[in-house]
């Protein structure tokens, strides 16, 4: 029986041209998403682009997102040195018959934004401060009906702070909870992503402004 001597690449390469202009077909499709911005661009799938103060049903929340923007001060709280707040500006109400505690409506948002999360450690992923306009007080919870003038901020490093900011949009499923059976909202999936534009930092923190 004659033994098969292995090809060398480049001979697998004139043997199948098409693997050479396959390989060649990725490198292009690679740049042209690099340029382009990357796929986190683009919405995620079964998300709907939307514009700035669009209302969107996410359930149990029917919430508009109006604007952004960068700030050394959130409510009576100054960020700490080289941080600044990113602040989301918009409306929510409960559409569910019961109520909910802020983590849901918290888990409702993903923000493609590097900052901090609550215990200061660095995230990619970090969870927004809820909290109520104009008294500055945090949401802790939402009852059926209620719809609230909200803030949602979160703790960057002050050179990171974007000039624009994507955001998702993510529902919830009430479900029974496979832990204990009690029915509880899960299963976050995406609906809607819009961008904003990030109002700028002052020019001076205010710190240095009493200086």
């Amino acid at each position: 029986m004659p033994t098969r001597i292995p090809l060398a690449p480049g001979a697998l390469v004139r043997t199948h041209p098409w693997l050479s202009l396959g390989a060649l077909a990725l490198v292009v499709a690679l740049a042209v998403v690099t340029l382009t911005g990357g796929w986190s661009r683009s919405a995620p799938e079964g998300a709907v682009q939307v514009a700035p103060g669009t209302e969107v049903d996410a359930a149990p929340f029917s919430l508009r997102l109006d604007e952004a923007s960068a700030r050394f001060v959130r409510g009576d709280e100054d960020a700490e040195p080289g941080q600044a707040f990113v602040v989301v500006e918009g409306q929510v109400e409960l559409t569910s018959s019961t109520s909910v505690t802020a983590t849901t409506l918290t888990d409702a948002f993903r923000a493609d934004l590097s900052g901090y999360d609550l215990g200061g450690s660095a995230t990619q992923d970090p969870a927004p401060v809820v909290s109520v306009v104009p008294d500055g007080s945090t949401l802790l919870g939402l009852g059926p009906g209620l719809r609230y003038d909200v803030q949602l901020s979160y703790v960057v490093d002050e050179g990171s702070v974007p000039d624009r900011l994507d955001v998702t949009v993510l529902e919830h499923t009430r479900r029974p909870s496979a832990l204990d059976g009690e029915l509880r909202w899960f299963d976050a999936t995406p609906v809607a992503r819009l961008t904003l534009d990030v109002a700028p930092l002052p020019a001076i923190r205010p710190a240095e402004e009493d200086l």
